[in-house]
C-alpha cells in the first residue's frame, strides 16, 4: 500500500484550504493532522479566525416545545441560526457554566434524580443525588456550574399581599464531596418587575430581589457539621450609597453578578430619568440614556459593595446575561484593550416598533459611553438570553505530531 502523501501537499494549496474553514470544529481538526498543516496556516488569518469563532454567541430563552435552539452571533451582521435541540418537546431551564463555555438542561423531578444534559449535544453531564421529600418542589430551576464543580440551582415565585409584594426564593447547592443538596429558602420583599440575582461565592449564597438589600447565607451542610447543628448563618449586605438613586438622575433597571479573578462583581444597568426626552432622538438618545455601574464585594472590615473603577477592568470584557454573566480577558477575544460591557436591553419606555425593542449594547467603562450593536428579533427576551462561548469538540494534540 502506498504511503499517504497528505503532508507533502503544496503550502499554497494548504493555505487555500485552511482559509475556507469557518467552523471551530473544522479549524481544530485541520490543525490536529500534522505540523506541516499547522505551519502553513497564515498567522494573521489564525488570529482573525480565533477571534471570530470563539467570541460569545447569544442563546435565546428556552421555551416549552422548542425543537430548535436559536443562536445569534452579534459581532457581525449575520442573522440568527437554528440548531436542532437534542431533547425537544419539554420545558427546560438553562444551567450555565460560570465561564460561559457551556449550557445544560436541568430537570429536578426525574425518577433517577436531578439530571444535567449538554444543551448542544444532549450528553449527560453529571450524576446528582435526589432531593429529599419536600426539600424541592420545583421542576426546572435555573442555575450555574462553577469551575470547582459546585452546582447552584434556584427559583423565585412572587406572592402578593395587601401592602406590597414578596417573593419566595429557593436555592439548592451541591458541592464536590457533599452527600446531599443544601437547600436555602427565603421570603423577601420584591419589586413589581420581580428582578432577582443569585450567586455562590467564597462559601456563601447571595440573593437579591431588589437593589436596596442583598441577603447573604452561609450554608452549613451535614458533611461539614454534625447533623444536630447543620443549618445556615444569615447575613445582610446593604446597597452602597454610591449607587445612583432615582433622584440622582437614573432609574435602576437590571442587576447581574459574576466572578472574575477571585472577585465577585455586581454590574447594574441604569437608564436616565430624562429618557422620555432622549427617546425622541431614537437609538442615539437611548445610548445616551443607558449607563452601567460595577461594584466588587468587600468582606473586611465591613461586608459591603465597593465601586469598581473602569481602569481596573481595562483588560477584561463583561457579558451580562441570564442565568449567568461572566468576564473574559480582552486578549482572548483578539482585542488589544477591554473595559467593555455587553448587555441586552428591552426598550419598553416608548412606542417603538416591535423589531426595534430589544437590542444588544456595549458600554465603555473607560469613558462612560454606550454604543448600539444590533436589534434582536422577537423571542430574544433581554432578561433570559444566555451568552455562550462555543468550544471545539475535539481537544488539540499536545507535544506530538500526527505524521
Amino acid at each position: 500500500m502506498l504511503r499517504s502523501r497528505w503532508p507533502d501537499l503544496p503550502p499554497e494549496l494548504l493555505h487555500e484550504i485552511s482559509s475556507r474553514l469557518h467552523d471551530s470544529t473544522d479549524f481544530v481538526r485541520f490543525h490536529a493532522v500534522c505540523k506541516p498543516w499547522r505551519s502553513t496556516h497564515d498567522p494573521t488569518f489564525a488570529r482573525k479566525t480565533t477571534s471570530d469563532q470563539f467570541q460569545p454567541w447569544l442563546l435565546a430563552p428556552n421555551e416549552t416545545g422548542d425543537y430548535y435552539l436559536k443562536l445569534r452571533f452579534v459581532f457581525s451582521k449575520k442573522s440568527s441560526y437554528l440548531a436542532p435541540s437534542p431533547i425537544p418537546g419539554t420545558a427546560r431551564n438553562w444551567v450555565t457554566r460560570a465561564d460561559g463555555t457551556g449550557v445544560c438542561y436541568f430537570t429536578s423531578n426525574s425518577p433517577a434524580g436531578p439530571t444535567l444534559h449538554d444543551a448542544l449535544t444532549g450528553t449527560a453531564m453529571a450524576s446528582l443525588p435526589a432531593f429529599r421529600d419536600g426539600q424541592w418542589e420545583e421542576d426546572n430551576p435555573n442555575g450555574i456550574i462553577y469551575n470547582d464543580g459546585t452546582v447552584l440551582v434556584y427559583t423565585k415565585h412572587g406572592n402578593s399581599y395587601s401592602e406590597g409584594q414578596t417573593a419566595n426564593v429557593r436555592a439548592a447547592l451541591f458541592r464536590p464531596g457533599d452527600k446531599e443538596w443544601t437547600v436555602v429558602k427565603r421570603t423577601m420583599d420584591s419589586p413589581y418587575y420581580g428582578e432577582y440575582c443569585v450567586a455562590y461565592h467564597a462559601g456563601k449564597i447571595l440573593v437579591t430581589v431588589e437593589r436596596s438589600l442583598w441577603q447573604v447565607v452561609v450554608p452549613l451542610t451535614t458533611t461539614t457539621t454534625p447533623p444536630s447543628t447543620a443549618g445556615e448563618e444569615f447575613l445582610q449586605v446593604l446597597r452602597p450609597s454610591s449607587l445612583p438613586l432615582d433622584e440622582d438622575g437614573y432609574f435602576y433597571e437590571y442587576s447581574h453578578v459574576l466572578e472574575s479573578r477571585g472577585e465577585l462583581l455586581w454590574a447594574s444597568v441604569h437608564i436616565s430619568v430624562d429618557y422620555p426626552y432622549c427617546y425622541r432622538r431614537g437609538v442615539r438618545g437611548l445610548t445616551r440614556a443607558l449607563s452601567v455601574f460595577v461594584h466588587s464585594l468587600e468582606e473586611a472590615p465591613v461586608r459591603r459593595w465597593v465601586p469598581k473603577k473602569g481602569a481596573s477592568l481595562a483588560d477584561r470584557v463583561l457579558f451580562l446575561g441570564w442565568p449567568n454573566s461572566f468576564a473574559v480577558d480582552a486578549s482572548r477575544l483578539g482585542m488589544t484593550a477591554g473595559g467593555f460591557v455587553y448587555f441586552l436591553y428591552d426598550n419598553d419606555k416608548g412606542t417603538c416598533l416591535p423589531h426595534k425593542r430589544r437590542g444588544v449594547f456595549r458600554y465603555n467603562l473607560m469613558n462612560n459611553t454606550t454604543k448600539f450593536i444590533q436589534w434582536l428579533p422577537k423571542g430574544w427576551d433581554n432578561e433570559m438570553c444566555t451568552w455562550l462561548i462555543p468550544q471545539p469538540v475535539i481537544a488539540p494534540i499536545l507535544h506530538k505530531d500526527m505524521c
